[in-house]
C-alpha cells in the first residue's frame, strides 16, 4: 500500500513538473533537476535530504551536499 502511494505521488510530480516544464520552454529532466536543488536548498537543521550519490543525509548548519548542476 505504502509503494502504490508512493507511485502516486510520483507520477502526480511527473504531471507537474511536465506541465512547469513546458510553460518555461524548457525539458522536464532540467526543471526536475532545478526543482530538486531548490528543495534540497531549503532543508534545515536536522532535516533528510537525498544527496547526489543517493544516500540520505541530515542536513547541519553546513551547506547541504547538491549536484554539481545545481544553479
Amino acid at each position: 500500500a505504502l509503494q502504490r502511494l508512493v507511485d502516486d505521488i510520483n507520477i502526480k510530480r511527473r504531471s507537474i513538473y511536465a506541465e512547469k516544464a513546458k510553460e518555461k520552454k524548457t525539458t522536464l529532466e532540467a526543471y526536475s533537476l532545478t526543482a530538486g536543488c531548490e528543495a534540497i536548498a531549503r532543508t534545515v537543521a536536522g532535516e533528510k535530504y537525498r544527496a547526489p550519490d543517493g544516500s540520505w543525509q541530515t542536513r547541519t548548519a553546513e551547506p547541504p551536499v547538491r549536484d554539481v548542476r545545481c544553479p
